[in-house]
């Protein structure tokens, strides 16, 4: 049941429209998604390969949201940022987000691999979230971030100097992040596969026993030759036919040394028609001796 629900929010999920701002999965994690996407066991519900961004916030709608002045997935020019700076209103911020990631997996155990592929990675904030409906989400993420005030309802608060020194460090946070999610993506798919192989030893195993067991018994039968088979085919054959003659009781002597056509011998020894001899050795006409031995 928990797998065939799986496969229907995989379905429901991946056929949805991308809601984000881009709209698309940004291009240097799109081979990652992908392979992620196109594993029985996982799929995405949310990613971004980090970026760098100023945006202005507006104090009396804060709720509303902020404006949007320069957002790049690549390295940043130190120019465009002070250009972008130009004319604003409220309060900018400089800002840069490492790769973050988030998936559905199918159970416990593929989520920990998972997990285990992103912190070995450097992705130290990652974690696994367990929902009421049974759904486990793990989220691939990092503390390497910048985020530092630019300016204050308007006016600037730092010079093109110090805007000059936060790009080149959120541009070398930028390149490392590429370095963790590349080892990310290795990791995983190394697991993975060694994760497939050992499911499959036990049955190659089992395999390899039940091919030597027949080449063992297909060398016997060639080294007894077919006589010998033959041979011991009759042993056994004339060995059932003995046992069931035996146990059909086809004997000729149903009792002690007679016939078994003779069926007025009742007794051992006494013909059939000396029933009248009442005592041992007298006639059976001589009514008056009584008793054996006397005249």
């Amino acid at each position: 049941p928990m797998a065939a629900e799986f496969a229907r929010w995989k379905k429901q999920c991946l056929s949805a429209s991308d809601l984000s701002r881009k709209g698309s999965i940004d291009e240097s994690i799109e081979d990652l998604v992908n392979f992620i996407n196109t594993q029985e066991s996982y799929f995405t519900t949310s990613s971004c390969s980090g970026r760098i961004s100023v945006f202005a916030e507006k104090s009396e709608e804060k709720k509303k949201g902020c404006d949007w002045l320069l957002i790049s997935h690549m390295q940043a020019d130190a120019q465009k940022v002070m250009t972008a700076l130009c004319d604003h209103t409220g309060s900018a911020m400089f800002k840069f987000e490492p790769f973050v990631l988030h998936a559905q997996c199918r159970a416990i155990q593929d989520a920990r691999l998972m997990l285990q592929a992103a912190v070995q990675a450097g992705f130290r904030n990652s974690g696994i979230t367990l929902g009421n409906k049974g759904k486990v989400m793990v989220a691939v993420r990092s503390t390497h971030c910048l985020e530092v005030p630019l300016s204050d309802r308007g006016r600037m608060l730092v010079g093109q100097e110090y805007i000059a020194h936060l790009v080149t460090m959120a541009n070398s946070k930028l390149e490392e992040n590429e370095q963790r999610v590349q080892r990310f993506f290795h990791n995983l798919k190394d697991l993975l596969t060694n994760r497939a192989e050992s499911l499959r030893q036990p049955e190659a195993r089992n395999r390899r026993n039940q091919s030597g067991e027949e080449h063992r018994k297909q060398k016997q039968q060639q080294e007894r030759g077919p006589d010998s088979c033959a041979a011991q085919d009759q042993e056994e054959s004339d060995g059932e036919a003995d046992l069931q003659e035996l146990f059909e009781g086809k004997m000729d002597n149903q009792s002690c040394g007679f016939p078994a056509d003779d069926p007025g011998n009742e007794s051992c020894g006494l013909p059939d028609d000396d029933h009248g001899k009442e005592s041992c050795g007298s006639p059976a006409d001589d009514p008056g001796n009584e008793s054996c031995g006397f005249p």
